[in-house]
Order: C-alpha cells, then sequence, then structure tokens
C-alpha cells in the first residue's frame, strides 16, 4: 500500500509512544508534517503538551496528549479509552529503555520493567488498535527495534534480547497482515544521540560514524514502511548487523561486548 497521501493510506491519526524525546520525537514531526494527526504518549505530560503546540503551530495538525506510564499494568486500557473517539491508523510502538552493566550487578525490578516496557506493553496496544485496522482495512503498525536484535550484547544482555522480541514481532506480523492492507515493520537503529544514553548509563558525550540523528533514522523507517518486513539505518550498521552469518557467532558477540563495555 504505498500510493496516496499518507492519511489516504493509513487514516487521519497516528499514535507514538515514547513522543516527549528522541527517535519517538521525531517520529511525532515527520509524521505531523506528512499532514497526519498526532497522539503523543509519554511519562512528562509537559513535554507533550509543548510538542503538540508545536505540530499544530508548524503543521496545522490536530494533536492529544496522553501522559502515560506504559509500564502500568492497565496502561493500554487507558490509552485506549484516551483516543476512543479517534481511529489510529498508524501506531509507532517506539517507548523503549537500556541498562548498561553486568547482569548479576543490576536491578531485576529494573530488568522486569525494562521487559514491561519494550516487550509487553507494544504488544498490548497492538492488541488496542490492530483489529480496528484490520476492519477497516487499512493501518500501520512500527515496532522500533535495534542493532542489538541481531546477536547478543554481552553488558546490554536483557536489553538486546527485548530487541530481537521487537525484530521478531515486527516482521511476523508483517507477513500475517500484508494482504489485509496493514503494514507492519521493524525499525532498527544503531547509535542515535537521544536520551536514551543517559537512561542507560552510557557516555552522551560521543561521536563518530557508527552515530546517527533522529532525523536521518525516522526518515528511513517512513520511507520503508510498506515496502520491507524490516529495516537497519545505515549502510555500515547493515554490514556490522549481517556479519554475524559470515563469522562465528562467538565473534560477533565478543566484538559486541567489547563495544559495549567501551561505552561507560
Amino acid at each position: 500500500m504505498l500510493k496516496g497521501s499518507w492519511k489516504e493510506r493509513y487514516g487521519d491519526w497516528a499514535l507514538v509512544t515514547g513522543a516527549s524525546a528522541g527517535i519517538g520525537e521525531e517520529f511525532c514531526r515527520q509524521l505531523a508534517e506528512k499532514g497526519m494527526n498526532i497522539i503523543l504518549v509519554a511519562r512528562r505530560g509537559d513535554r507533550l503538551k509543548e510538542l503538540g503546540e508545536e505540530l499544530s503551530l508548524n503543521f496545522g495538525v490536530s494533536t492529544r496528549e496522553v501522559p502515560m506510564d506504559l509500564i502500568l499494568p492497565d496502561a493500554a486500557e487507558k490509552i485506549d479509552n484516551a483516543v476512543a473517539d479517534l481511529e489510529v491508523g498508524l501506531l509507532v510502538n517506539n517507548a523503549g529503555f537500556g541498562h548498561l552493566g553486568r547482569f548479576h550487578k543490576k536491578s531485576a525490578d529494573r530488568d522486569a520493567d525494562m521487559i514491561k516496557l519494550n516487550c509487553l506493553a507494544p504488544v498490548e496496544l497492538t492488541h488496542k488498535f490492530l483489529p480496528k485496522m484490520v476492519d477497516r482495512g487499512q493501518g500501520a503498525v512500527i515496532f522500533v527495534a535495534s542493532t542489538a536484535a541481531y546477536q547478543a550484547t554481552p553488558f546490554f544482555s536483557v536489553y538486546s534480547a527485548t530487541k530481537v522480541f521487537n525484530l521478531f514481532l515486527g516482521e511476523g506480523l508483517w507477513q500475517e497482515y500484508k494482504k489485509l492492507g496493514i503494514d507492519a515493520m521493524a525499525l532498527s537503529p544503531g547509535y542515535t544521540k537521544t536520551e536514551f544514553q543517559k537512561a542507560a548509563g552510557l557516555n552522551e558525550d560521543v561521536g563518530g560514524i557508527l552515530w546517527e540523528t533522529p532525523d536521518n533514522v525516522v526518515r528511513t523507517a517512513l520511507k520503508n514502511l510498506g515496502k520491507k518486513p524490516s529495516v537497519i539505518h545505515g549502510g555500515l550498521n547493515r554490514f556490522l548487523a549481517f556479519s554475524g552469518r559470515i563469522f562465528p557467532r562467538k565473534w560477533s558477540i565478543a566484538v559486541a561486548g567489547m563495544v559495549s563495555k567501551s561505552r561507560p
């Protein structure tokens, strides 16, 4: 489904989780630029209100801000109720976090919250909105995975495991629903300059050829939506992700571990 405007392809409204910063914020901007109205979901209501006003002023779209902590057990239900009068045609499951460190030194509760946010929340939200898309015969769901999904990542082990979940879920739904008018896709960014680094305990003062900006990452996602089951942003990231098919897995894991350990 690639013809027509974005509203013609998917409907009037896009819902973006993790909308208050980074890749989620950029999804809001670029989808608003394409004429879609935006539902912004994140914990920080003040940031959502500020961004919503910016989108309305700059792009003439309608917005709705839904402050919500997606880790809460009833979050998906509350979000669904908050937008019950709207037709969500594009869902961006972007919210997530990681945490760098040795497994035995990290909090089990924090790892459980990571799994809830990175894996359970996208499943619950997709269950809320995908059936309605199927009934209308149009829609899209994007799952933000990571290049960490392509090999185990020491010191980021739980995070990379959650991103395998996102990758496989997006690719699987692409096959299940592509003939029903639904474009599903998994997006795998590499190192991207966002607030993720601070939350994960990574050095924020970084640079280099592997680092990208959210606008380029989102542009890659929207360019490929409806064309591929998954996309990795950046040529070098694609090479590194698929190098595991050429080299022994233990080499790829060792390299990933050295890169992760060097980040603090």
